[in-house]
């Protein structure tokens, strides 16, 4: 198998992740798309130019971070489920993983372009709206949190997959240390060496993408960012 990625995509993050967790035997190639060349050579395997994209040993292409979870599920049955085989479960971490997505990621998102807006134009009605959606996102997955040691029980699944660079990139615009089960099972992500893995290798690309901001931000684990809010 082949990953097309980028080391500080979150969406590539995932997928990593989970081929940590697997124990798969694959091939990284890391895709540049702001390079125009790099860019027209990735397209004849990803029309859309998005990351990442998974080609297996059949040549099938697989693109979408979610279906090569799902799809590395089915290909690797003995090895702990991503997606659970109890329907109802199942269910409940795609919800989960929809809900880091759709809310918690796209509000990281929308915080994060408010920074390098000027002072003057930041905090409108769509920042705001974003906002409150993140948080009430946030307060979700911390009172979950508080009887489980992931978010879809006691194994992890697709919904960490998810959570685990969402969280750590928000933690960039937004202090969550305020919830307590939230701040712990980021910790407790943190230290699976599949995660660690992944972030060591993003870490060097987001550092000089940061850098090169016109408003630029750091990228620092969670204990210094809360020693940092706090000062």
């Amino acid at each position: 198998m082949k990953l097309y990625y980028a080391p500080a995509s979150s969406y590539s993050q995932r997928v990593l992740m989970a081929l940590y967790e697997k124990k798969a035997n694959f091939t990284l190639i890391e895709v540049n798309l702001f390079d125009s060349k790099a860019r027209e050579e990735y397209m004849q395997i990803n029309l859309f130019a998005k990351i990442p994209t998974l080609v297996t040993d059949k040549g099938n292409v697989i693109f979408e971070a979610n279906i090569i979870i799902e799809y590395l599920d089915q290909h690797f049955p003995n090895t702990s489920r991503l997606i659970p085989a109890d329907p109802e479960q199942a269910l409940e971490v795609r919800m989960l993983e929809r809900m880091i997505d759709v809310y918690i990621n796209s509000g990281r998102e929308a915080l994060f372009a408010d920074t390098q807006r000027p002072v003057e134009e930041r905090g409108k009605k769509e920042v705001i709206k974003a906002k409150r959606l993140l948080e009430i996102a946030l307060a979700m997955l911390d009172e979950k949190l508080a009887s489980r040691t992931y978010l879809g029980g006691e194994q992890l699944a697709i919904a960490d997959c998810a959570a685990a660079p969402t969280l750590a990139y928000l933690r960039m615009v937004y202090n969550y240390n305020h919830l307590p089960n939230l701040t712990n099972y980021v910790r407790r992500l943190e230290s699976r060496p599949s995660v660690a893995q992944v972030f060591n290798l993003g870490r060097d690309q987001m550092t000089k993408m940061l850098s090169e901001l016109p408003n630029p931000l750091q990228l620092v684990p969670l204990d210094e960012f809360v020693s940092f809010q706090q000062n």
